[in-house]
C-alpha cells in the first residue's frame, strides 16, 4: 500500500495504459479520480476503484476544482485524432489548474519520439530534443515536456519507447487482426524491437510518484528484451496460433511507397475526425470492437514510410538513469507479457 491515504488524479483512464494504471494506484491505496471527457467506461472504472468526474480539460474551474486536495496528476491523456494545437491547448489548461490548485507534482507520460535521434539512433541522458521538428504528435509532445520542465510544478516526464499488452490498439490489437488476415510484411534485415510491457510502465509511473526529491526530470522507458521485429510479432503469431511474417528487401518495401510527399500535415484527416466523433458516441472500446468485427481481411499488412523507418532502426536505449533515480529495471520480459495477452 505505497500510496495509501494519497489523492491522485488521473487524465486518460480510459486508455489502455491508463485503465491498467488506476487498477495499480487502486491496490497501491491511493484515493483516485479519474478525469473523463465524456461517461463512456465510466462505471468499469467506477468498478475498478476511481471516483469519477467529467469535463473537457479546457474547463478550467472544473479542473482546479477537482484538482484541489490532490498529490499527483498523472496526466496519460492525448487524443490522437484530434490536432497537436487542440492536444497542447488541453494540456496547458490542465497544467495551469494543477498550479492554482497547489498539486503536487506531475507524471506526465510522453514518448521517446521527442529525440533528434529517435527510432535509428543511441538515446539518453543528454541526447537532443530540438522543438518544432518532424510530424504533429512529435512537436506537440516536445513542446509539453519543454513547459513542463520550465513550469513550475515538480514533473516526472515518462518516455516510454514500445508499449504493448492488453488493449494496445498500435501494437497489440491491431497486429494481432493484421496476422490473423494475412500477416504482417517486414523488412529483410528487420531492426530491434524496443517494446516494454504496459504494466511496467505503470510501475515506473508510481515510482516516480514517490519519488522524494523530484524535480523536473525526463525517465526513458524500455523493455528488457533485446529482440527483433519478426521476434515480437512471431512472438504473437505463436500465441493466437495463427498469421506469418513476411521479409522483404528493404529497397522493394520503399519502391512500393513511392517517393516521399512534400505535404506537411498538421491536423487530423477526415477519416480520423469521423473515427473521433464515432467513437465519442459509443466509446473507445465498443468503436474498436465494432471496427474489429465489420472490417474484412485485407491480406498481409505492409509497413507505411514511418512504421518502415521504425522496423528497419534499432535503437540503443540508455536506461541507466532512469533505474538509478527510480530504483527501477523493466522486468517483464516479452515471454511473460504474451501470456498477459488474449488468444
Amino acid at each position: 500500500m505505497r500510496l495509501a491515504g494519497r489523492r491522485v488524479a488521473v487524465t486518460g483512464g480510459r486508455g489502455f495504459i491508463g485503465r491498467r494504471l488506476i487498477a495499480a494506484l487502486v491496490r497501491d491505496g491511493a484515493g483516485v479520480t479519474a478525469i473523463l471527457r465524456s461517461a463512456h467506461d465510466a462505471a468499469d472504472l467506477r468498478a475498478i476503484g476511481a471516483q469519477i468526474e467529467i469535463t473537457a480539460l479546457t474547463d478550467a474551474t472544473a479542473l482546479k476544482r477537482i484538482l484541489t486536495g490532490c498529490d499527483t496528476l498523472f496526466h496519460f491523456a492525448y487524443d490522437v485524432r484530434a490536432s497537436g494545437a487542440d492536444n497542447l491547448a488541453a494540456f496547458h489548461a490542465l497544467t495551469r489548474a494543477a498550479a492554482g490548485a497547489r498539486v503536487g507534482r506531475i507524471v506526465h507520460a510522453s514518448s521517446a519520439v521527442v529525440y533528434d535521434d529517435w527510432p535509428a539512433g543511441s538515446i539518453g541522458p543528454g541526447t537532443a530534443i530540438t522543438a518544432g521538428q518532424g510530424g504533429d504528435y512529435r512537436r506537440t509532445k516536445a513542446a509539453m515536456e519543454q513547459s513542463l520542465i520550465e513550469g513550475p510544478i515538480p514533473a516526472a516526464i515518462l518516455q516510454p519507447t514500445i508499449v504493448y499488452g492488453p488493449g494496445s490498439a498500435l501494437w497489440t490489437d491491431a497486429p494481432i487482426r493484421a496476422l490473423r488476415s494475412g500477416g504482417i510484411v517486414l523488412p529483410d534485415p528487420p531492426g530491434l524491437d524496443p517494446a516494454i510491457h504496459v504494466d511496467d510502465v505503470v510501475e515506473a509511473a508510481i515510482r516516480a510518484a514517490l519519488l522524494a526529491d523530484l524535480g523536473r526530470e525526463r525517465f526513458l522507458l524500455s523493455g528488457p528484451d533485446r529482440m527483433t521485429w519478426a521476434d515480437f510479432y512471431g512472438g504473437y503469431a505463436a500465441h493466437i496460433g495463427t498469421g506469418q511474417v513476411i521479409l522483404r528487401p528493404h529497397a522493394e518495401l520503399a519502391a512500393r511507397l513511392g517517393p516521399p510527399s512534400d505535404t506537411t500535415v498538421t491536423g487530423p484527416s477526415a477519416a480520423a475526425r469521423i473515427s473521433a466523433a464515432l467513437r465519442r458516441a459509443l466509446g473507445s472500446r465498443r468503436f474498436d470492437a465494432l471496427l474489429a468485427r465489420v472490417r474484412p481481411p485485407s491480406g498481409p499488412a505492409f509497413p507505411d514510410r514511418s512504421t518502415l523507418a521504425l522496423y528497419s532502426a534499432s535503437p540503443v536505449i540508455d536506461l541507466s538513469a532512469t533505474e538509478a533515480r527510480l530504483g527501477f529495471a523493466p522486468r517483464i520480459e516479452f515471454a511473460h507479457g504474451l501470456a498477459t495477452l488474449p488468444r
